[in-house]
């Protein structure tokens, strides 16, 4: 485990030299907005400035969190509404040309979700032909990466993305059937496998494409007590059982406040850009712990894509990769999701 003061130093020695650029798409709730707080925290006590975009639907909420954040309002479903979401973003960055050098986003927190539950998982397919919390925690979150690539690969820090969801869950990937249509494959574990198989498999495309200048984490932050958890969508009987358990829950869970830290600790180069020449110790501020290089989830020392559990330690793969690597299928979801994307962008839906 990372002590968490080691976590706390690496962040505030981060921020003190570097002013950040942040992009939070489901910031104003939940572990979202944990980690938006402990950005502006950092920054507030250590650090030379933030500029933060919080993405979601809640004018109210993202001006309680920061009221100076710029705030774009669409249904991130919807591929087509990210991509109006980033070229907002684009346009902004650009305008602006801070210090008068080159617009750039340093950091990428992707939180967005949502579950519908009706005794069982929900199908719930949105107007551009993806079911709409997959496309939430998937396809949602890569097109937000894939359209902001520019300005991540930019940053003088290395780029980092956040997705925060379930790596060290996968079981099964459905191959023949990676947009999950269906109706067997669809249920909470097969859910939940196959996502965060994707996400990782994208993810390390991503990284081996953009050496030296784009970091990507999966985090499972473990258990963080949020709004999620009795919001909308969530039936009575579960908001029952989670009233009773809070007590419990709240004695193992993950504090909201070091959940933000972990998170924002992705930053740190314990989390590098793929590179040639990557070195395996790291120099912590003052009298730290020593920390070594993460090794990415393809095997490789600092291999720019990570999963991360909630002490900031890797997730191990398990054995359901090993046939996977054999098989070629990271190309496959690559080639799955791109054709997702071109699909919805000429022709407004996916027909597949």
């Amino acid at each position: 485990m990372v002590q968490l003061s080691t976590v706390r130093a690496c962040n505030a020695d981060l921020v003190k030299n570097h002013h950040i650029t942040a992009v939070f798409v489901g910031g104003t709730s939940g572990i979202g907005e944990y980690t938006m707080r402990a950005l502006a925290s950092t920054v507030g006590t250590s650090g030379r400035g933030i500029r933060a975009y919080i993405v979601s639907r809640n004018q109210k909420a993202a001006d309680a969190i920061i009221a100076d954040c710029r705030k774009v309002s669409k249904d991130l479903s919807l591929i087509q509404d990210v991509d109006r979401v980033c070229q907002d973003i684009t346009s902004m960055e650009e305008a602006r040309k801070p210090d008068g050098g080159t617009a750039c986003i340093d950091l990428l927190v992707l939180t967005q979700a949502w579950f519908a539950f009706g005794g069982k998982l929900e199908r719930i397919e949105t107007s551009e032909g993806l079911i709409m919390s997959f496309s939430l925690l998937y396809y949602s979150r890569m097109r937000f990466i894939v359209q902001l690539l520019p300005l991540l690969a930019a940053s003088p820090l290395q780029g980092r993305v956040v997705s925060v969801f379930a790596p060290g869950n996968e079981a099964k990937l459905f191959t023949d059937d990676l947009a999950l249509r269906k109706p067997e494959n669809f249920g909470f574990a097969n859910f939940n496998s196959h996502t965060a198989f994707m996400t990782t498999l994208f993810f390390e495309k991503l990284a081996a494409a953009n050496q030296g200048k784009l970091s990507l984490s999966h985090c499972f932050p473990g258990i963080v007590e949020t709004p999620a958890l009795t919001g909308n969508g969530v039936p009575s009987w579960f908001k029952g059982i989670w009233a009773v358990a809070t007590p419990l829950v709240k004695a193992i869970s993950t504090n909201p406040k070091e959940c933000g830290d972990r998170l924002l600790f992705t930053i740190s180069p314990r989390f590098p850009a793929r590179s040639s020449d990557t070195k395996k110790d790291i120099k912590t501020p003052g009298k730290g712990e020593k920390l070594e290089v993460a090794t990415s989830s393809d095997g490789v020392l600092g291999g720019g894509c990570y999963r991360n559990n909630a002490k900031s330690e890797s997730v191990p793969l398990g054995k359901p990769y090993k046939s996977i690597r054999l098989n070629e299928v990271r190309e496959k979801v690559w080639d799955h999701t791109m054709n997702v994307f071109e699909n919805i962008s000429t022709k407004g839906h996916y027909f597949g």
